[in-house]
């Protein structure tokens, strides 16, 4: 769902048309006025072209559930992504996403590992996003925040925000990489949007309206974290990794109650490196 996002709904619609065909790429267009989904900018994905409204999460959760829930008639499974979140099945282990959604049972919903991919502006340059992410950022931050159940093949309600649904989370091997603090530059560009744009209520999206100062000043003390290499990174094998992952896991036990059923603050303490299978296919 969009409004306004020249910058990264090419890269999104690059990178699903990869994994499961364009044709299977639908988008929900929220009144956007710049010209990023006219038709021959969007090539064989579905637009679905709704009036503009001030931002409400609620609504919009409730709205994809029941579009999501819908496509299931037609598909084995679904996913749903925000605009700056690039999700991918191990490429190990799954040639596409579509591969590894057609191996799991009926009923199923996975959640993926949240990953945000960091922009280390004193030593990478400005991210050009006409060409693949992978080659430009190696560095990730885990997020409990990015911990989303995006693949389903049951219907779900999600939570705001889409991070939770009513039920735990059930990891498998799957990754969403996070394009929020890719760039400096694009994610201040993006901040001066939604701080300008309508919003439902004064207390709503608090996170994207930030002062550019303070913004910036996240971005850079993440790119400062502790910096590591292991040959094993995002593998089954990968200490780090699983220990963040019970974290999220034993975040569930005390919230199954709760709209919002892991704690959604939960960030890592290094910047663990890019595994090269992935480069290719970010």
């Amino acid at each position: 769902m969009v409004y306004n996002e020249a910058v990264l709904l090419p890269v999104w619609l690059r990178h699903y048309a990869a994994q499961c065909g364009a044709q299977n790429c639908f988008v929900v267009d929220h009144g956007s006025t710049d010209g990023s989904t006219a038709s021959d900018r969007v090539g064989n994905a579905s637009i679905l072209r709704i009036p503009r409204s001030p931002q409400d999460d609620p609504r919009r959760a409730a709205a994809i559930s029941e579009l999501c829930a819908s496509l299931l008639r037609w598909y084995e499974a679904v996913v749903y992504t925000d605009v700056d979140e690039l999700l991918l099945a191990d490429p190990a282990e799954h040639r596409s996403l579509a591969a590894f959604a057609s191996e799991l049972a009926p009923d199923t919903v996975v959640t993926a590992a949240g990953l945000d991919i960091i922009h280390r502006p004193d030593t990478e340059a400005v991210l050009d996003w006409d060409r693949p992410v992978g080659g430009q950022r190696r560095w990730l931050r885990f997020s409990s925040a990015m911990c989303k159940p995006s693949l389903i093949r049951r219907p779900v309600s999600w939570a705001p925000g889409f991070h939770c649904i009513d039920a735990p989370p059930a990891f498998d091997r799957l990754f969403l990489f996070h394009l929020r603090y890719a760039d400096l530059a694009t994610g201040l560009q993006r901040l001066r949007g939604t701080r300008i744009q309508d919003w439902a209520s004064p207390e709503a999206g608090a996170h994207q309206r930030m002062a550019d100062a303070d913004w910036e000043g996240m971005l850079r003390r993440m790119a400062g974290l502790p910096l590591v290499e292991a040959e094993d990174a995002l593998r089954p094998s990968d200490e780090r990794l699983a220990f963040w992952l019970d974290q999220v896991r034993q975040s569930a036990e005390t919230r199954r109650h709760d709209q919002y059923k892991i704690d959604l603050h939960l960030s890592g303490d290094q910047l663990w490196r890019l595994p090269d299978r992935f480069v290719s296919v970010l």
